[in-house]
């Protein structure tokens, strides 16, 4: 945790786990750490883990399955139309998606260093 960023506490772990996605140490499919190790690798409270996966969650990078823990989205969802791209050549627009996602991991550990 950096105490002299301005984002909240849940948008830095996020963020963190975001750039751990799109580098691929979290590929599609695999498992996120409990809420309970994130808390305790970040230095946050486990509610705070919570809303950082409940953020990715939002992002369409993860999915939650009760009872069984968090993972990284290998593909939209079905009926998910947040998630779902409605146009023709999807595969090209999750493509682009990653590379933005890695794109923005890129600019936060930039922006993390400085």
């Amino acid at each position: 945790m950096d105490p002299d960023d301005p984002r909240a506490p849940f948008l830095q772990v996020a963020a963190g786990l975001r750039a751990a996605i799109t580098s691929g140490e979290y590929g599609p499919g695999s498992q996120l750490p409990t809420y309970q190790e994130l808390a305790d690798s970040w230095g946050v409270a486990v509610n705070t883990a919570k809303s950082a996966v409940a953020q990715l969650r939002e992002e369409g990078l993860v999915v939650i399955r009760h009872g069984k823990g968090s993972f990284v989205r290998t593909q939209p969802a079905e009926g998910d139309s947040a998630a779902r791209p409605e146009a023709s050549g999807d595969e090209r627009i999750w493509q682009a998606i990653a590379e933005i996602r890695k794109r923005l991991g890129d600019i936060e550990r930039k922006l993390g260093e400085s």
